[in-house]
């Protein structure tokens, strides 16, 4: 049998309002204590409640995004069978025959399609578009993933919200577009137009930049974002980059609050290689291009991949 106050069975309460006005109301010293009893295990047990529910709706979602990485991995497994099926069909040169069966339930009992000449050339671009179309998808499930991880301390609720990531990838500026963005807004208002030699201009009608051109106009583009910084000196896409400050300088003359370069080692290189990379993704929008691990590796970075990573 549970406390009795007043002639109501305190065991029969559940509502946590209904105990505090008893609470308030309560003169005798022992009913408040019992009362007090009893709202300290309905509040005990209602969080229970909630963390046991909120547990069960992570597990569903965590289940929901396990299903959706298994169907895209099989919309990939059934893509590439269906093209290695093709590619079998029939000798080098000879007419393919396109099984889309393979594709749609991974039978492969529909009727084959006859393929070739330019026809083949579309179907396998179609293949790899869906290909393409696979990895995106699951790259926004992940991406959608580690955005809840991220949303809220350690135990609190996560919410996954796959709507708002499709919303901002269809939306989402490329990487040159977003640096061309940040540049213009840094500029100051009615400023004279920088020289020839700091400035990646676009080409006329008619007129084709070649690549040594290119590659001087964005080295020299560089060199202009990253002349205020004295530890920084950029004289190539190799070298110059192989200890990350040349990277960091480049992120922080666009977020100059984001971090504070003087505080930077040259010698710290995994460090400033992840900083620069992790901040142009979180301030700037920019998608890492790099691995840290392969440039901590180098000490002669490849300059292909230092001015891909400098164009973005």
């Amino acid at each position: 049998m549970g406390d009795w106050v007043d002639g109501i069975n305190l065991s029969d309460i559940n509502d946590e309002l209904k105990l505090h006005e008893m609470l308030d109301s309560a003169e005798d010293y022992e009913d408040r204590k019992k009362v007090r009893a009893r709202l300290k295990d309905v509040i005990a047990q209602n969080r229970a409640q909630r963390e046991e529910m909120i547990r069960r709706r992570e597990e569903e979602r965590e289940e929901m995004i396990r299903a959706r990485l298994r169907d895209a991995d099989e919309q990939k497994r059934r893509t590439l069978a269906m093209y290695d099926a093709m590619a079998k069909s029939a000798p080098a040169g000879g007419n393919k025959t396109l099984d889309v069966g393979i594709l749609r339930d991974g039978s492969g009992t529909s009727t084959p399609e006859p393929v070739g000449g330019q026809k083949l050339d579309l179907v396998e671009q179609a293949i790899r578009e869906r290909q393409r179309e696979a990895d995106n998808r699951k790259k926004r499930i992940l991406t959608a993933y580690d955005t809840a991880a991220r949303s809220g301390p350690a135990g609190a609720p996560r919410f996954i919200d796959f709507e708002a990531v499709k919303a901002s990838d269809a939306k989402r500026m490329s990487p040159k577009e977003k640096f061309q963005q940040l540049d213009s807004a840094a500029a100051p208002k009615g400023a004279n137009a920088p020289s020839s030699a700091a400035t990646v201009r676009p080409s006329g009608p008619g007129i084709a930049r070649s690549p040594t051109a290119i590659k001087e106009m964005l080295l020299n583009w560089c060199k202009s974002k990253t002349k205020e910084y004295e530890a920084v000196s950029i004289d190539n896409f190799s070298t110059s980059w192989n200890d990350g400050m040349a990277f960091c300088a480049l992120i922080h003359h666009f977020f100059p609050d984001a971090f504070d370069f003087n505080s930077l080692n040259p010698k710290n290189r995994r460090y400033n290689f992840d900083l620069a990379f992790r901040v142009a993704e979180e301030k700037g929008d920019v998608a890492p291009l790099l691995d840290v691990d392969d440039m901590v590796m180098m000490k002669k970075p490849d300059w292909k991949c230092e001015i891909g990573r400098a164009h973005v």
